[in-house]
């Protein structure tokens, strides 16, 4: 018999999506340093500081260098997409799986991914906050009219996120049911280390993260 699944009225998971080769970076960004850590472990941190939270890192390219710099973290979990060259598709549906075969129900998943350096706590708490008021279905961050991550989708969404397509991410989500979709204003989201003449920039612009 298949024991019933407790349900955490509050409870939200957080998948932080770090599977990508870093073609256009040359190296493993989520092993660039910023400041004493990496540009990983400082998104880790961002979500470690939400309170009732369970965390989720999911790794592709690179898993095992990856995972080595992070042995000495705790309150999250590592999982590996094998399947990381197929899509970014792949990484997301590998996360939405991970929550969706766990005993307890999740109201919520905040996406996220580890190269928006100014990322903040206080950002996806106001992702939480205003699900909490509105209700909505999805609260994505924008920035330059972008309707993007993070983002956090309720529960009634998990089934649409486990079955997209191997090259489609969170945003294909957001933009088909943008009726229901309500915005918190995230303009340094736009920013994000995808090559080295941005994390040098980033760099200049923060010397005290050099």
């Amino acid at each position: 018999m298949n024991k019933k699944k407790n349900i955490q009225i509050d409870k939200i998971g957080i998948i932080i999506l770090a599977a990508g080769v870093s073609r256009r970076m040359g190296t493993p960004k989520q092993l660039l340093k910023v400041g004493k850590e990496t540009l990983l472990e400082k998104a880790i941190g961002v979500a470690q500081k939400l309170d009732n939270k369970e965390i989720l890192v999911v790794l592709g390219a690179n898993a095992e260098k990856i995972q080595s710099a992070l042995d000495d973290k705790n309150d999250m979990t590592i999982i590996i997409n094998e399947e990381w060259q197929k899509g970014m598709g792949t990484t997301l549906r590998k996360g939405v799986n991970y929550f969706l075969e766990q005993k307890e129900l999740y109201k919520a998943l905040i996406v996220m991914v580890c190269d928006q350096p100014y990322l903040t706590t206080k950002k996806l708490e106001e992702l939480i906050e205003l699900h909490k008021k509105t209700k909505a279905a999805i609260i994505a961050t924008e920035y330059e009219g972008i309707k993007g991550v993070p983002a956090l989708f309720s529960s009634k969404l998990f089934s649409k996120l486990a079955t997209l397509n191997e090259d489609e991410g969170a945003r294909k989500i957001i933009k088909r049911y943008k009726g229901v979709v309500k915005t918190v204003d995230f303009p340094k989201g736009k920013y994000d280390l995808d090559t080295p003449k941005t994390y040098q920039e980033y760099l200049r612009n923060n010397p005290e993260e050099r």
